[in-house]
């Protein structure tokens, strides 16, 4: 970014529950966005706003919640592609220097993998919101792509845009894990640290044991794709919905086990019960 990149317009308090030292705060930018095309990330950031609000368990505990709207422009729309995953390379002017084709887990370059300038967000950002909470960044390109950076979640414009956005704020917000399954890249050889993904099918130390029913198997499910598992299938399936260890999570098909078949960290589903139970502790302070 340069000064010649782009310029910060100003920001809106566009959800409003009271004072920010008493709530969780999120803002948004924009990123590749060009002066006239304010309307247009306008009505993305309302779009994604209204799914939020309506996504358990988001919905239950919006009255805790205030949204910030920080408006920026670009010189050019759009983000790079870089010639590593595209030839020939593709390189836009925009004031995040948002960027697809950055790296991530095992430090592999990933086509869908969407990134900002995270520092300069967050410098831009604490001038209009300094108790925030939660920074998204939306980019003004239709490809899929996102990322869920520790400190700023950032998504695209695709038709899938609000459930991006939604996916990457549990990774920066709630450290939950992605539950897709992949060929071990970047999968931790010991217990993963996030909630939400494990190696242990122990129901007496297994990390969401509490949400596991007695009569649930343990596993509850083997990946039928993994030929190299230590997963004893159950006698029998366990019910529909029932919270236990579903093989198959954080970029491995093997040995990492999820608490539900269907999750919004793995396919936009309702998020399961143990990443709703995160999501709640972290929101559930800041309620009136």
């Amino acid at each position: 970014m340069s000064a010649d990149d782009g310029a910060v317009i100003g920001a809106t308090k566009i959800l409003d529950h009271g004072p920010d030292k008493q709530c969780w705060n999120m803002a948004i930018v924009g990123d590749g966005y060009l002066e006239t095309q304010l309307p247009r990330y306008h009505t993305d950031v309302d779009n994604f706003v209204d799914r939020f609000l309506n996504t358990p368990p988001f919905d239950s505990l919006s009255r805790g919640i205030n949204i910030y709207r920080i408006d920026v422009v670009s010189v050019e729309e759009g983000a790079d592609l870089p010639v590593e995953c595209n030839v020939p390379g593709i390189y836009r002017r925009t004031y995040f220097d948002a960027t697809f084709c950055s790296r991530g887990p095992g430090g592999q370059r990933y086509e869908r993998l969407l990134t900002v300038n995270d520092s300069l967000v967050i410098d831009v950002v604490k001038r209009f919101v300094p108790l925030r909470r939660q920074v998204l960044a939306i980019v003004n390109s239709s490809k899929y792509g996102g990322s869920g950076g520790q400190r700023v979640a950032t998504f695209s414009t695709h038709a899938q845009s609000a459930e991006i956005g939604i996916h990457e704020m549990g990774h920066s917000a709630f450290q939950l894990g992605d539950e897709y399954g992949g060929d071990g890249t970047g999968t931790p050889l010991g217990e993963p640290a996030q909630p939400n993904v494990t190696r242990n099918t122990n129901r007496a130390t297994n990390k969401w044991r509490t949400l596991v029913a007695g009569t649930t198997p343990m596993p509850s499910a083997c990946n039928a794709v993994c030929t190299a598992s230590a997963c004893v299938p159950p006698a029998s399936p366990p019910p529909a919905g029932a919270v236990g260890t579903y093989e198959g999570g954080l970029y491995s098909e093997c040995n990492i086990y999820r608490p539900l078949p269907s999750c919004y960290m793995r396919d936009y589903k309702p998020f399961c019960p143990v990443c709703s139970s995160v999501i709640e502790r972290v929101l559930l302070p800041f309620q009136p």
